[in-house]
């Protein structure tokens, strides 16, 4: 199929990521922090483990920290550090969560992103368990089946999930002097056109809120 190919691949893809992130504004004041290493069963795969944490004020990125496990499906590739992943998307107080975080071009194998949009508005400093739309998680990229083996074309490798997934949000500060949020995602998510699937969750500390109290 035509529409396989590099520059339209990738605009494509692009288009439906951004369904996750339409709501979404930039990110806000930048600080650091890192989260723990813990121990993990041997069937569980994890992106990350990034020491012990950091004094909020001590800057280097929108993103403190990114820890992601997918239980039921091999990761292919290593965990992204919060340095490397780029953020899109947010909210402003009167719209729901539309957030995204990724590391490299869709086009190349190192490709890695979750998304996700919660079904409800979100109110500046509001925690919580909040039900989500959709949860979304690109595991690298290959080559679609149906094109011949030397086709340089990629799609990314898709999960998605819509029922019983959810964000729980343990940290909202929406002030004019801090903004941060540090939030939890959990659910079954399925990849497109397959039986594969996994048990994925999600942790996230960054830089912005959902608008100022």
């Amino acid at each position: 199929m035509g529409q396989y190919w590099k520059t339209t691949v990738q605009v494509a893809s692009i288009a439906a990521f951004g369904l996750l992130t339409a709501c979404g504004g930039s990110a806000g004041p930048e600080n650091e922090a890192k989260t723990s290493a813990d121990e993990r069963p041997a069937n569980t795969s994890t992106l990350a483990d990034r020491g012990e944490a950091a004094k909020a004020d001590t800057a280097s990125g929108p993103i403190n920290a990114f820890s992601f496990e997918a239980t039921g499906a091999e990761l292919s590739n290593p965990v992204p550090s919060p340095e490397e992943l780029i953020p899109a998307g947010g909210c402003n107080g009167e719209s729901q969560i539309g957030l995204s975080f990724h590391r490299g071009d869709m086009t190349e194998s190192r490709w890695f992103a979750v998304g996700f949009t919660t079904k409800a508005v979100v109110a500046p400093g509001e925690t919580g368990v909040f039900p989500l739309q959709a949860l979304q998680w690109d595991n690298g990229v290959e080559r679609p089946p149906n094109l011949p083996e030397d086709s340089p074309a990629r799609v990314a490798r898709r999960f998605m999930g819509a029922d019983g997934v959810t964000l729980t949000l343990e940290t909202h500060i929406a002030t004019s002097r801090e903004r941060r949020m540090a939030g939890t995602l959990q659910g079954h998510v399925k990849r497109f056109g397959t039986d594969e699937a996994a048990d994925i969750t999600a942790h996230f500390d960054v830089n912005q809120s959902c608008g100022v109290k």
